[in-house]
């Protein structure tokens, strides 16, 4: 959970400074600052610690080519904003246009459905979601013939995961509850064999 909240908040951190280049109207390399090789690879090396399964390398990569991705719609929208400011003289009309950009939250992911997600909230659904695959993958990549796996329970669960809690599942039927819904994305279950 360290590293998810060092990572969580180096992405608050890089929000903060591009805002205030915005309010002194000064571009912003978001390039340079969310494709941190050097973070990223820490993040991979400690991904690489909980499994090094086939399907856990390419989920690993997935990651990291969202994680690289999340610069282009951030200068998109930066620019955009950056126009405007520039186009007026008015001081309240420049509050404003910064003030509306501050509560969107600096674009980082358009989801499939149209929807756009805030770098921070993208970085930790993200981050949340493939921590927790790896640890449930790490659970079944050493599984033989005939194991069976508990789902966990937690508080607030939603209705996809509801009917799975506390059950315990053969690999066959584990995978089918994962077809149902279980393990989706933000989903906080996760399996232990018993």
């Amino acid at each position: 959970m360290d590293m998810q909240n060092r990572l969580i908040g180096y992405y608050a951190n890089v929000s903060n400074m591009a805002i205030e280049n915005l309010k002194q109207e000064k571009k912003f390399q978001f390039r340079k600052h969310l494709t941190n090789h050097s973070l990223l690879k820490v993040v991979e090396s400690n991904y690489e610690k909980i499994t090094n399964s086939e399907e856990a390398k390419k989920l690993i990569k997935d990651y990291m080519l969202s994680m690289n991705g999340m610069y282009k719609p951030a200068r998109d929208e930066y620019n955009k904003t950056l126009q405007l400011l520039k186009a007026t003289k008015d001081p309240m009309l420049k509050q404003q246009i910064i003030d509306a950009y501050c509560e969107r939250g600096i674009h980082g992911f358009t989801a499939k459905n149209g929807a756009g997600w805030n770098i921070e909230t993208y970085s930790n659904m993200c981050t949340t979601h493939f921590n927790n695959e790896l640890v449930r993958l790490s659970v079944l990549e050493t599984r033989k013939e005939g194991d069976k796996f508990e789902v966990s329970s937690h508080a607030k669960a939603c209705p996809l995961c509801i009917p799975f809690e506390g059950k315990i599942l053969t690999y066959e039927e584990l995978q089918e509850a994962k077809a149902a819904g279980l393990f989706h994305v933000r989903c906080k279950h996760l399996v232990t064999k018993v």
